[in-house]
């Protein structure tokens, strides 16, 4: 038997014994609930930013397919804060739309407008009549053929003017001889051609032209006789 020292002892130890395997007991409860509390955290976490993403996928997934009239109807705020990829495409479609209306170099500030096909003749007969002139000698045939489509007593378009006969008679004899079909069109006659579109005139009203050095004389003569002279220049002479 033991004694009640020995017994108290024992007591003693027991209750020791209960304190710190409660104490213990109690941390570990504690540790193992802020665990499970941060677990949780992570995982409502992790589950937000899940739907969060696909919410955009969906969003973007919808405007991709969105049809033209719909996109149409959107409103002005909700475009004000689209990407700035696409106003910089409606610039671009925009210029492109702008640059197909602009008028071309040749056309631009022409008071004359032509046909192609009385463009053609005008350039083959001015090259063909002043193959050897210079700007200005071109500028002046351009400008007779551009009178008289003004005259009333001569026909209404360029080609008309150019290859009208008198008489049976071709008006301009690189018509006669068939040197309009065979000529090249030089870089310097389209210039000559341009500005004389354009509606620089030398010519003081001139109808006719004749190179005293190569007409027939009988021709000539008709043209002193009959017209009334203006002016010389490079070997022509100017008559109205």
């Amino acid at each position: 038997m033991l004694g009640l020292a020995g017994m108290l002892l024992m007591a003693s130890a027991d209750t020791k014994d209960v304190e710190a395997t409660g104490k213990i007991s109690y941390e570990s409860e504690n540790v193992q609930e802020d665990t499970v509390r941060t677990a949780g955290l992570e995982a409502a976490a992790c589950s937000l930013a899940v739907e969060e993403k696909a919410v955009w996928e969906e969003a973007e997934g919808a405007a991709a397919e969105m049809p033209a009239e719909t996109a149409a109807e959107i409103p002005a705020e909700t475009v004000a804060e689209m990407p700035a990829e696409i106003p910089a495409e409606a610039e671009a479609r925009l210029e492109e739309e702008m640059e197909e209306t602009e008028p071309t170099e040749a056309d631009s500030g022409r008071v004359y407008e032509l046909s192609e096909e009385d463009y053609d003749a005008l350039l083959r007969l001015v090259e063909a009549e002043a193959s050897g002139e210079d700007i200005k000698g071109k500028m002046l045939v351009a400008n007779v053929v551009l009178n008289r489509v003004e005259s009333s007593s001569f026909p209404d378009t360029v080609k008309e003017v150019i290859y009208q006969r008198h008489n049976g008679r071709a008006q301009f004899s690189p018509v006669a001889t068939g040197k309009i079909d065979r000529v090249a069109v030089s870089e310097e006659t389209v210039e000559a051609v341009e500005r004389a579109l354009c509606g620089e005139d030398e010519s003081c009203g001139a109808l006719y032209f004749v190179a005293p050095a190569y007409a027939d004389a009988a021709n000539h003569r008709w043209f002193q006789k009959n017209l009334t002279w203006l002016f010389s220049y490079n070997g022509h002479e100017f008559y109205t």
